[in-house]
């Protein structure tokens, strides 16, 4: 009988690290490819679902034509950079892109709103999602875009949600300059977003994937480290609102304390709780109220954000008319 459990307890150790080694060996050489792989689903609808003016576009991106829209507001007082998130495009359901764009306009926000490169419409260059790291130059052009064929003085922001959010991040630490910035549900922490984003997939502990995102990072060149969302955030200057899902299953809410704590320029605002049965939800499965602001709490949403970009554009005009000020009277003094 001794023996028998003896026998019973090794093939049970045996077993265990069979499966063990079996994971680690799928987690370095299989997995890893899975975390940033993207598959591109086609824009089918248009802003003009909601009653919107808009203009199909073409942005020129470092030798990539990405598909876009341009939404004018019927008499603006800014202009805006959409980005979405990874495996999305610019009718996002989960972050309920169309009705955004009305609420932007409804806000006199113009808006300009484009396919990433891998997603919707646009090319597919690589078939992988790379976390802001490439994705930032599509931020850049279109800015560029809006200089070359809607110039104006107007004051320009940027949002972006889940992925669009570490992708705007690092357009701004490679030199975008923006009036303020709007991050939603932003992607902060690229290894703990792979590990929970696993999770909601499988349905699986989020711990299990820990190498497999860590080889992901490794193999793709991720950003991570000093080149991580989080430490390109801590040190922007530019004024940054933050809007938070506090039980956001993938993008977790203590990155978005974290940022908060280290730099001053971020204002955090919790959205207020979405629970698992609300119909704003309904079909998204684990991804719960990820990116769900909008669709769950609009009318929340748009006042957050009219309060944002109207006290930006009212410092910005009593910046402008101090820097006026003070050049009268330095002409003054030189004058005497």
């Amino acid at each position: 009988m001794e023996q028998l459990r003896s026998t019973v307890k090794r093939l049970a150790f045996w077993s265990v690290a069979a499966v063990f080694s079996l994971w680690v060996l799928v987690s370095l050489t299989i997995a890893p490819a899975f975390f940033v792989a993207v598959n591109s689903y086609a824009v089918d609808q248009d802003p003009g679902s909601r009653g919107l003016d808009f203009d199909d576009i073409e942005i020129e991106s470092d030798g990539v034509t990405l598909a876009g829209w341009w939404i004018p507001a019927e008499k603006p007082i800014a202009e805006l950079i959409f980005v979405h998130g990874a495996g999305s495009n610019r009718i996002s359901a989960y972050v309920g892109s169309l009705d955004f764009y009305a609420t932007l306009n409804g806000l006199g926000i113009s808006v300009i709103a484009m396919d990433l490169r891998n997603h919707g419409n646009s090319p597919i260059t690589d078939a992988r999602l790379h976390m802001g790291a490439t994705e930032w130059a599509d931020v850049f052009a279109a800015a560029q875009w809006l200089d070359t064929t809607q110039p104006t003085a107007l004051p320009r922001f940027a949002l972006g949600a889940s992925m669009g959010g570490s992708t705007v991040i690092r357009a701004l630490h490679q030199g975008l300059q923006v009036t303020g910035t709007i991050l939603l549900d932003p992607q902060l922490g690229i290894l703990d977003s792979l590990m929970h984003g696993a999770q909601v997939v499988t349905g699986l502990p989020a711990p299990l994937f820990v190498l497999a995102a860590q080889a992901a990072i490794w193999q793709y060149d991720l950003p991570t480290g000093s080149h991580s969302p989080l430490t390109h955030a801590a040190a922007l200057q530019q004024p940054i609102l933050l809007l938070q899902d506090w039980d956001d299953p993938v993008t977790r809410s203590h990155y978005a304390e974290a940022l908060a704590d280290q730099n001053p320029q971020v204002q955090l605002k919790k959205v207020p709780h979405i629970a698992p049965s609300d119909p704003c939800i309904r079909g998204r499965g684990n991804w719960g109220s990820h990116a769900a602001s909008h669709p769950c709490h609009p009318t929340w949403t748009r006042q957050q954000i009219a309060t944002f970009i109207n006290e930006r554009i009212n410092q910005q005009s009593n910046e402008r008319i101090n820097e006026r000020s003070n050049d009268r009277l330095a002409d003054t003094s030189l004058s005497q």
